[in-house]
């Protein structure tokens, strides 16, 4: 058996492998993320599950309470259409890194492909809010 194949049985014997898909241009933002910290992307995905997975509480979980008045408030600011509103589960904003949509279960937004909306400006929520749709 060569170096190769050794490594690879090794790897198909002692690790768990799990792909998914994120929006264009997110991997550039992780990976800037991951060796900001000195690691490598999948080091810093890894230790994002095992922090949850040890605390028991997850931060996202924690930050997904359920939409609130607040947050309609906050929709009718960055002029969502009332029509977009019940499709979305949770939303957030934050100076330093924008918009947050989460969509509810069984909607998904077209330009994200997904059920996530993160953007940088109000136009850009009422841009790609437009392309949200029911499964």
């Amino acid at each position: 058996m060569n170096r190769t194949e050794y490594k690879n049985q090794h790897a198909k014997e002692h690790y768990d492998r799990i792909n998914f898909k994120i929006p264009k241009g997110e991997k550039e933002r992780i990976k800037a993320a991951a060796s900001g910290m000195g690691m490598s992307v999948n080091e810093y995905l890894f230790a994002l599950v095992c922090d949850d997975l040890a605390s028991g509480e997850s931060r996202f979980g924690k930050k997904k309470q359920g939409f609130n008045e607040e947050q309609r408030r906050m929709l009718e600011k960055w002029q969502v259409p009332r029509k977009y509103h019940d499709m979305i589960e949770d939303l957030s904003y934050t100076k330093d890194e924008g918009y947050f949509i989460y969509l509810k279960e069984g909607y998904v937004n077209d330009a994200t492909g997904s059920r996530n909306i993160h953007c940088e400006k109000t136009s850009e929520v009422r841009r790609i809010i437009g392309k949200t749709h029911k499964k």
